[in-house]
């Protein structure tokens, strides 16, 4: 089931309710993430952290990781996509080519994802609101991601940064989109399927660490 991890509800960036998003995903067959900055009772909560610098953004990521499911940062800016993409209590940079003419992800950053566990964001709804040219600059600066990720070993997640339940995609037409753009369908269905649900264990387990190491474990 693709896991829709970068979508916002009227308590951030949306338009829509929680409750009208959930009944839209499960219409569609997926799951989702509300990335609010809220915890959400009964959901897959994240909090997407917007910076306008290093150290806010260092300053921003303390203690938000155990508070909710994932972490996503805000990218586009070149410091920050570099910042977060060596962190490892980030699990998402969402599209670091935004308001770039590059893709945002060079070989260092590439490197510092794989390393730090990072997946690196594919925004469907950026592609799919570009026309003629632009969208063709669109699926150029994926498919470079792609190419880096095949290189590197980064994990890329695609979601469909929807901000109203009309901008929700189902896995079959999200995996279009992807495929258009480069990726064979076993590289698009782990983009959808695969990575978010590491993303979320890999958070659930860093919550239960209780020192570097150390992990709390329940009877």
């Amino acid at each position: 089931m693709f896991t829709d991890l970068r979508v916002h509800s009227l308590l951030s960036d949306g338009v829509d309710s929680p409750a009208r998003l959930r009944e839209e995903a499960a219409r569609l067959g997926i799951a989702l993430g509300l990335c609010d900055g809220v915890v959400h009772e009964g959901m897959i909560s994240g909090v997407e952290v917007r910076a306008e610098s290093r150290r806010e953004l260092l300053r921003a990521l303390r203690g938000v990781s155990r508070k909710f499911d994932y972490v996503v940062v805000h990218g586009g800016d070149a410091k920050i996509n570099r910042a977060a993409s060596r962190d490892s209590r980030v699990d998402i940079l969402a599209h670091p080519y935004r308001g770039r003419r590059d893709s945002g992800v060079d070989a260092v950053i590439a490197r510092q994802a794989a390393e730090s566990g990072v997946a690196i964001e594919v925004d469907l709804g950026s592609i799919i609101s570009a026309r003629g040219f632009a969208r063709v600059r669109q699926l150029q600066k994926v498919h470079r991601i792609l190419t880096l990720s095949r290189k590197y070993g980064f994990r890329i997640v695609a979601t469909s940064g929807a901000k109203s339940r009309y901008e929700l995609r189902s896995e079959r037409e999200a995996e279009a989109i992807l495929v258009s753009a480069g990726f064979t369908p076993e590289e698009a269905r782990r983009a959808l399927e695969e990575v978010p649900l590491r993303l979320l264990e890999r958070r659930r387990l860093a919550k239960q660490e209780i020192s570097r190491g150390v992990r709390l474990v329940e009877d």
